[in-house]
């Protein structure tokens, strides 16, 4: 049986509430994973943590080294996350995920304030990282179910646009006089705040009309045994791979970019400055995107469209991005703007698969494509010491591999604007 909501040519108040406390725990879920990088350094200095040290005859920085390990601990925690939350997604509802993840995340998070060592600190963002993992999947997820296929699309533009203030939130409360354990509850309090307002919530009707029935749910099997459904995952994934080469190489990296490309010392980009002009642009690109995509009736072809834009930006940025700053910033924002595909993808990825599986493959292909960039960290390292510390030409090339093998992907997937999501695979 059609949802109801689905047949309908108008938005449901129900519909309507799911895509805000979507967006606010997107919002919250892009808070979380930029408050760290943004007050780090703060908060080694107020742990006394020792930043470096003679160590026979070569200066360690430990701060680097206690970034990295934090980082992964978090990474670890959301692609655990991803698996579990998608399970009880499929399992026993999309409303538990919601619940849930948010609950733990703000147990954690709140936690996080009141540490005193690195184990401590790294403990505390693994399971706030597990907590993370099912917000957005799931909100996908609800969103696409609820909400008539004329304005799906459109609606999961607008939970990624306002997620991606959750970045400038974070950039701006990281600058204000507030310490850093202030910062954490404050994320806290948002992920409460948030947990009262799904109250109102209404389960997915996609998911009721299972029922009890004796399909299989939530189970991973159904895409590793089938060739055809694990093709599309990995495709999904290879076409989420530019967005986090942007995050992970461009802006994580960019002093050091920017300085191989031949920018002054003196004069090098501000990255926080960098990162919020990114996600500004990402804010804008999600709902550009979304436009054309109800525009040409098509996810596909907007994607190409944004992801061809996202290529011409890159290749600016190293042809051109040197000039000057105003460039140089200019050039981040059109990246911004024509990686806002990526929230269109994760509408594409939950509308290939049926509703026994659709929270779990949402879930794990977020956090997934989000765990590229640890490889893509490992991949720059290994290019720039292959290039005997030329940065620029080790990101440039990652740029061509990711964006060449997001294309190729994105040939691989099925239209799926007008589908009828009240399948099972």
């Amino acid at each position: 049986m059609n949802n109801q909501n689905n047949l309908s040519n108008t938005i449901s108040k129900s519909a309507i509430l799911v895509i805000i406390v979507s967006a606010l725990g997107f919002f919250v879920d892009i808070y979380d994973m930029m408050i760290f990088s943004a007050v780090k350094e703060k908060s080694y200095t107020s742990l006394g943590f020792i930043k470096e040290a003679l160590v026979n005859g070569t200066m360690i920085n430990y701060w680097s080294g206690y970034s990295v390990s934090i980082l992964n601990m978090q990474m670890f925690g959301m692609l655990i996350g991803g698996f579990i939350w998608g399970i009880i997604g499929d399992k026993f509802g999309r409303l538990k995920v919601l619940f849930g993840s948010i609950l733990l995340y703000s147990i954690f998070t709140f936690l996080n304030a009141f540490v005193h060592n690195i184990n401590e600190y790294k403990w505390c963002r693994f399971f706030a990282g597990i907590g993370l993992a099912g917000e957005l999947g799931a909100g996908i997820t609800l969103v696409t179910e609820q909400v008539p296929k004329k304005y799906r699309g459109f609606a999961v533009a607008m939970v990624g646009s306002v997620g991606m203030f959750g970045a400038v939130f974070a950039g701006y409360i990281s600058r204000t006089n507030l310490s850093w354990q202030a910062t954490y509850k404050i994320g806290a309090l948002m992920g409460v705040v948030l947990l009262a307002l799904r109250l109102g919530v209404l389960e997915s009707g996609l998911f009721k009309n299972m029922g009890a029935s004796n399909i299989s749910k939530g189970n991973f099997l159904i895409i590793l045994k089938n060739k055809k459904l694990l093709w599309k995952f990995i495709c999904i994934l290879l076409v989420g791979l530019p967005g986090w080469y942007a995050t992970g190489i461009l802006i994580t990296h960019t002093a050091v970019i920017a300085q191989s490309l031949g920018i002054d010392k003196a004069n090098l980009p501000n990255t926080a400055k960098v990162m919020s002009i990114n996600f500004m642009g990402f804010a804008c690109g999600d709902i550009l995107c979304g436009l054309l995509s109800q525009k040409l009736k098509s996810r596909k072809k907007a994607i190409a469209v944004f992801l061809g834009l996202y290529a011409l930006f890159v290749t600016l940025y190293f042809l051109i991005g040197a000039n000057s700053l105003t460039i140089y910033y200019t050039l981040f924002a059109g990246m911004g703007v024509s990686v806002g595909f990526s929230i269109m993808l994760f509408t594409l990825a939950a509308e290939q698969y049926g509703t026994n599986i659709r929270t779990l493959v949402s879930s794990t292909s977020l956090n997934l494509v989000r765990a590229w960039v640890i490889p893509l960290g490992l991949c720059f390292t290994s290019l720039t010491a292959y290039f005997k510390g030329n940065n620029a030409n080790s990101a440039m090339v990652l740029g061509i591999i990711s964006i060449s093998l997001a294309f190729f992907a994105l040939t691989q997937l099925e239209e799926t604007f007008s589908k009828d999501l009240d399948y099972y695979d």
